[in-house]
């Protein structure tokens, strides 16, 4: 079966409030509607969602192997994907790339600190511009290397633009770009893996 073929969504009321009902496999997870930048959004927080990142990293695998995918290593923001991007690298290291045993993170800058490989950018949930750099031992490491993008929202593409940046600037590629889900109306990269759409009213 095709992973998308795995995959429904649909509105429900529980009470007086709305949810977007997701079915991943054999689990429901039901996400509520809120208010971001004057918009009704469906709203994912992966953050500590166990049973919703371990289904999550299995179906964007599957799915990243049905479109031929390859990468050396993974990239992603701190720090609600974290887990996201680590259950993938697990599951991608028993599955057929045993030397994918290490990924990095693009840390949060802190005022006044300024790094040799950082990117400015702007998210959907944040009102201020923030910055992300990666440690000089992670440039070398990227050196290269062939790198996969993970997030657990795709947006308006602000992270994403800033993390292409520092690909960029640490001297590597990249080959591939995943999320649970993206925003319904956005502008979406080529290449784009990624499990449903979050209704936006």
């Amino acid at each position: 079966m095709a992973v998308a073929d795995s995959i429904k969504t649909q509105m429900i009321t529980i009470g007086d409030k709305e949810y977007l009902r997701v079915t991943l496999e054999d689990k429901d997870f039901d996400l509520p509607f809120v208010m971001i930048s004057g918009n009704k959004v469906a709203f994912l927080d992966i953050s500590g969602q166990v049973s919703m990142i371990e289904k999550s990293a299995d179906l964007l695998v599957k799915k990243m192997k049905e479109e031929k995918v390859t990468f050396d290593t993974i990239l992603n923001p701190v720090a609600k994907s974290n887990a996201l991007a680590h259950a993938i690298a697990v599951r991608w290291a028993e599955q057929g790339n045993p030397e994918l045993t290490h990924t990095v993170v693009a840390r949060k800058s802190k005022g006044g600190e300024h790094h040799a490989v950082e990117a400015s950018y702007k998210s959907v949930t944040t009102t201020v511009e923030q910055s992300m750099y990666l440690t000089d031992e992670d440039v070398a490491y990227m050196k290269g290397k062939k790198v996969l993008l993970v997030d657990d929202v795709y947006g308006g593409g602000g992270t994403t633009k800033a993390l292409k940046s520092l690909v960029e600037q640490a001297g590597a590629t990249i080959s591939g770009h995943a999320v649970v889900a993206v925003e319904e109306g956005g502008n979406y990269p080529e290449g784009l893996v990624y499990l449903y759409t979050l209704p936006v009213l």
